[in-house]
């Protein structure tokens, strides 16, 4: 809908987050799901299903959700995106992991997983342990950055491109970051790879595409 028809009918135009061309926009009337306000604080994020169902993207809620977390969010100012290094075969074998945690780490891992068929696995509304330390916890630290771990052995340890991972799968990232941007206010120069957030450098390697090329692709 074009956005002088959206108000002129009592609605509010949102950029950026409908599943066709980038210059679109979408209407949110009272009859659709509530966007949040950019810039949350202190809060768990509860809207993070209706964001990605918004783009037009398959969504999976895990029981218990918008509940999970280590604490609240203190902002969303990142998103950090990962691979999970996980089994070779399957649409999201991480999931229990990236729930539960390890022996090492409990979980949860990550706010939210992607499967190898570009469906999303919202897994948490609050502070997932999934970035550890990085070049600027105040945007990249667990509190203030949203983890996505998408289900990838990680092999090879590519930087070149997104060749290793199914076209489905990527286009299904770049969407629902791309959402997630529009939703909270982050900009591209905000969205890292772990391998480009972590420290001491070095430390991470995923995920196992271009992030320049992502970059890139979310415009």
């Amino acid at each position: 809908m074009e956005p002088t028809a959206c108000t002129a009918n009592g609605g509010t135009p949102y950029p950026g987050i409908c599943p066709d061309a980038d210059n679109s926009q979408c209407c949110k009337s009272g009859t659709l799901p509530t966007v949040p306000s950019s810039k949350p604080i202190n809060t768990m994020l509860t809207g993070l299903a209706d964001i990605l169902r918004g783009a037009g993207l398959n969504v999976v809620e895990e029981e218990g959700w918008k509940t999970r977390g280590h604490s609240v969010m203190s902002s969303v100012k990142g998103i950090v995106v990962h691979h999970t290094a996980g089994p070779a075969t399957g649409e999201y074998p991480s999931l229990k992991i990236v729930r539960d945690g390890r022996s090492d780490l409990p979980g949860p891992l990550s706010q939210l997983g992607l499967g190898r068929s570009g469906t999303w696995y919202v897994i948490a509304a609050g502070k997932s342990y999934h970035a550890g330390s990085t070049k600027d916890d105040t945007l990249f630290g667990n509190a203030n950055a949203i983890g996505i771990e998408a289900e990838g052995t990680g092999l090879p340890a590519d930087n070149s491109s997104h060749k290793n991972w199914p076209e489905v799968q990527w286009q299904s990232y770049v969407r629902g970051v791309k959402a997630l941007q529009a939703a909270y206010g982050v900009p591209t120069s905000n969205v890292l790879g772990h391998k480009e957030a972590a420290v001491p450098a070095g430390r991470k390697i995923d995920p196992n595409f271009s992030m320049d090329e992502f970059r890139a692709a979310l415009g």
